[in-house]
């Protein structure tokens, strides 16, 4: 990257940085000096992202992390703080998708897409807040959505996670003013390994870039540049707010002209 945002004595967690947005902002911190813990709960992914960062020349270590569990993300940050003695950045990352009609959808499935989507982010973020208040200039990012504003049919219990994702961020960003900054990216249609096994990939993309101003999808690397920002000395005066990575996309009321 050509911006240099002066991460090179940080410690970041990423969580769920073995594939997708994760594994993007785990690169782009690394590239800009921040030394990269992989919150994975899959070793394959998570060992394979760490080396890839390794290999590039930077610092990254994978620890195993499942957020839905409070021992395990105990477990996750005793660890890196034995590795790296402290923790800078919070990259609260990992969730999960699921397209469910409501009057199909279980109270167990609402349960667990609230669990790895908004509790997860309660357990992380209680977890490494000690350290956090330790460290000079430290951030906190949220994951959250478009879908926290505009959406579609059957993702009523993402929608509402991401929508309180957004709550979360700005009652913490208040909360743990001056000291420790918080904000919230919400990103658009981010092409991913998760769109690979579409079958009707080709139809599907161009179906969306009819309403994407910018006229091509996101890569993880676009929202992990957001990441980087958000959590730079050049956003010491942002707190408590949403950046929207989409292209344009919640900019554009339908196709075509008035």
């Amino acid at each position: 990257m050509d911006i240099n945002y002066r991460l090179g004595d940080k410690v970041a967690v990423v969580s769920g940085a073995g594939s997708g947005i994760g594994a993007g902002t785990a690169k782009v911190l690394a590239a800009q000096g921040a030394r990269v813990i992989i919150a994975e709960l899959d070793p394959e992914s998570g060992k394979r992202v760490a080396a890839e960062i390794n290999s590039a020349g930077y610092d990254a270590r994978f620890i195993a992390c499942d957020v839905r569990e409070e021992d395990s993300i105990r477990a996750m940050v005793d660890t890196a703080i034995g590795h790296y003695q402290k923790i800078d950045i919070l990259v609260n990352n990992a969730g999960i998708t699921q397209v469910v009609q409501l009057d199909k959808m279980s109270p167990d499935e609402w349960d667990r897409l609230q669990s790895a989507n908004l509790r997860s982010m309660f357990l992380m973020t209680r977890a490494c807040l000690p350290y956090l208040r330790q460290s000079e200039g430290a951030a906190i990012v949220n994951m959250s959505s478009v879908n926290a504003s505009v959406t579609l049919g059957g993702l009523s219990a993402y929608a509402a996670s991401k929508a309180g994702i957004v709550g979360f961020t700005k009652s913490l960003a208040a909360e743990l003013a001056p000291r420790i900054r918080v904000n919230a990216i919400a990103p658009g249609a981010i092409l991913t390994a998760a769109w690979d096994d579409r079958e009707d990939l080709d139809q599907v993309l161009a179906h969306r870039l009819k309403y994407i101003p910018l006229e091509r999808m996101g890569a993880p690397e676009d929202v992990g540049k957001g990441v980087a920002f958000l959590v730079s000395d050049h956003a010491s005066y942002i707190t408590g707010t949403v950046l929207t990575i989409d292209g344009g996309m919640t900019s554009r009321l339908y196709d075509g002209q008035v």
